[in-house]
């Protein structure tokens, strides 16, 4: 069975930014809250603690683990308590996009289930290459 989820390393680095994008917002509403504050700690406070807040929400909602074997896939949200699983024969179609940046290619793998789309990046997930190899020998037809 393969396990894809999101790499440690791209949730340290988000996870880094929003803890500063919180400790700008929350300095910047203290000295509000103090009476010291200047116009720009309205516009720090302001700007930072939403971005902050969004960014948080976003990446519990949407972290996933993507489970592929036996032919299906399974798409589990833990923070949601919920999962979806498809039969590898429920594909409408599926692609890998890539994209030529100046240091590496950007690879994206997209999968098309019936009012459902995955998307894995090779950049954010682990195990995209095996993947990748089993949706080739698995839905080869399927592919776009």
């Amino acid at each position: 069975m393969i396990v894809s989820k999101p790499k440690t390393t791209a949730l340290f680095a988000l996870g880094i930014f929003i803890i500063i994008c919180f400790g700008m917002g929350s300095y910047a509403l203290r000295a509000i809250l103090n009476n010291v504050g200047v116009w720009y700690h309205y516009l720090v406070s302001g700007l930072f603690l939403p971005i902050a807040f969004i960014l948080l929400l976003r990446q519990v909602l949407s972290y996933k683990l993507i489970k592929v074997g036996e032919n299906m896939i399974t798409v589990e949200y833990p923070f949601k308590r919920k999962f979806k699983t498809f039969k590898i024969s429920d594909i409408i179609n599926w692609k890998e996009v890539i994209i030529k940046t100046k240091n590496a290619p950007f690879k994206q793998l997209e999968i098309s289930f019936d009012k459902f789309l995955l998307k894995l990046s090779v950049q954010e997930n682990t195990n995209y290459d095996l993947l990748l190899k089993y949706l080739k020998k698995k839905a080869a037809k399927k592919q776009v």
